[in-house]
């Protein structure tokens, strides 16, 4: 579990529309003075404020965030609501550096984090870490006003002063309403966080999947139930491959995606791309048995053939 401290004192949260047993609301502002994100939460339609159409990418905003030993620089952000941004972040530092802010992350609607090498999409993030030298960049659309913790929860770097605030001005966007959905009824594994804790990530196994033009080699994945995986997505071709498994990602425990920049963490991925020579590895645990498809989704690559099977075995 990871620790929170609420900047703001407790939010008044102001329900327009109470959508009925599903775990999600429709929200307004929350009041001056309380913090606006409700607790495990997430904006469950984030396409309608950050999908490519949705929002003018080619003139959003760039914040640089620098990560050093032990800082953020700056170290207090503000942002407006509904507003397209682009985070960088820059580990200047020598060593890796996280960015927790699991609040703020529960409250903006994503379209993806980058680095160098790949592409990852998620309903939404909970932490990111970059490695030395490397940089990170988070596309993000805020939707909630109010003020959320950041800090690096890696051992010894919060405790030498490596936190900051992030402040969202403005007016929650309205149209459309942005749904606010509980986490714990998210289309993820909702143990996942626990298997993955409890297991035994020396005994995984590693599967190596090639992306070409235009094919997954192997194009049949063979996978076994309750065994801790590294499932590495190496790029042989010339252009970006995406790796698309909807309904293999909604039955797995996830630990984390990893790739030469950074680690990405998540309660379950949308898509993957892997750019040309690159390599982006996911640790998980399948839970569920049944054979699933595996697909990429960037235009012509599907109908070129660009298709396999992810086989799970009981």
């Amino acid at each position: 579990m990871h620790k929170r401290w609420l900047i703001a004192s407790t939010a008044l949260f102001l329900v327009l529309v109470a959508c009925g047993g599903d775990g999600t609301t429709a929200v307004t502002t929350p009041d001056d003075d309380g913090h606006g994100h409700v607790d495990g939460s997430y904006v469950q339609n984030a396409a309608d404020f950050a999908g490519k159409e949705a929002a003018d990418w080619d003139n959003a905003e760039t914040v640089r965030v620098e990560l050093s030993e032990m800082a953020f620089t700056p170290s207090d952000l503000t942002f407006e609501a509904g507003k397209p941004y682009k985070i960088e972040l820059v580990n200047v530092g020598q060593v890796k550096h996280e960015v927790a802010a699991e609040d703020f992350f529960g409250s903006v609607a994503w379209r993806k984090a980058e680095s160098a090498e790949s592409e990852v999409k998620a309903p939404y993030f909970t932490e990111i870490e970059v490695f030395p030298g490397a940089t990170v960049e988070l596309f993000v659309v805020p939707i909630v006003t109010g003020t959320f913790d950041l800090f690096c929860e890696i051992e010894g770097h919060l405790e030498a002063g490596m936190r900051g605030t992030i402040t969202v001005t403005g007016t929650t966007p309205t149209s459309p309403e942005p749904i606010i959905a509980s986490t714990a009824d998210g289309p993820w594994l909702a143990d996942g966080a626990d298997l993955v804790a409890d297991a035994d990530w020396d005994t995984l196994v590693t599967v190596e999947v090639d992306l070409s033009e235009f094919a997954f080699g192997p194009n049949e994945i063979h996978l076994t139930v309750g065994q801790p995986y590294k499932l590495v997505f190496i790029n042989i071709g010339d252009v970006k491959h995406e790796a698309t498994a909807s309904e293999f990602f909604q039955t797995i425990a996830l630990r984390k995606v990893e790739d030469a920049s950074g680690e990405f963490k998540a309660p379950t991925l949308l898509e993957v791309e892997t750019f040309a020579g690159a390599e982006t590895a996911l640790f998980l645990i399948p839970t569920v048995a049944g054979t699933f498809d595996i697909v990429c989704e960037i235009e012509g690559h599907f109908e070129a053939g660009m298709f396999g099977t992810i086989v799970v075995d009981a």
